[in-house]
């Protein structure tokens, strides 16, 4: 059985993840770039504008498996959190959909990221609830 191509979402994903692994906001601001869409400012910047609905996001509320859905379909999907000083966020690839965990790439403000990792690695167990995921159809372009 011939493996599934990987998603425009993974192959930019792998491309920035070397430059951006010290900054998740960066991070995803560069991979929506390659897939030609727009997400500027910082993680908490990125949840609040992801989070209006005339900017043509889909909110899926924490829900893991709805991301993981929208992810296996092509979607550009974020994982976010806003925090005092600075939120977080991750892009959600690809992932098996029994999997507990979103699979993501992302970079990490005073350390390094994590690429193709479950994001259970990016936020604490406490915080893992809270996390928000929103999704955006990729261009057909990519």
């Amino acid at each position: 059985m011939k493996p599934a191509p990987e998603s425009a979402v993974e192959t930019a994903s792998k491309k920035e993840w070397p430059r951006w692994k010290n900054d998740c906001s960066g991070f995803a601001h560069a991979v929506a770039d390659d897939l030609g869409l727009e997400l500027s400012g910082t993680a908490n910047a990125m949840v609040d504008t992801m989070g209006v609905k005339a900017n043509g996001w889909v909110d899926l509320g924490s829900d893991p498996k709805l991301a993981i859905s929208y992810a296996n379909r092509g979607f550009f999907v974020v994982a976010g959190l806003k925090a005092a000083g600075h939120g977080h966020v991750a892009v959600i690839i690809p992932t098996d959909p029994g999997s507990p965990y979103p699979v993501g790439y992302w970079g990490r403000f005073g350390g390094v990221g994590k690429e193709k990792t479950g994001i259970n690695w990016s936020w604490n167990h406490r915080d893992l609830p809270k996390v928000v995921y929103y999704a955006k159809p990729v261009p057909e372009s990519h």
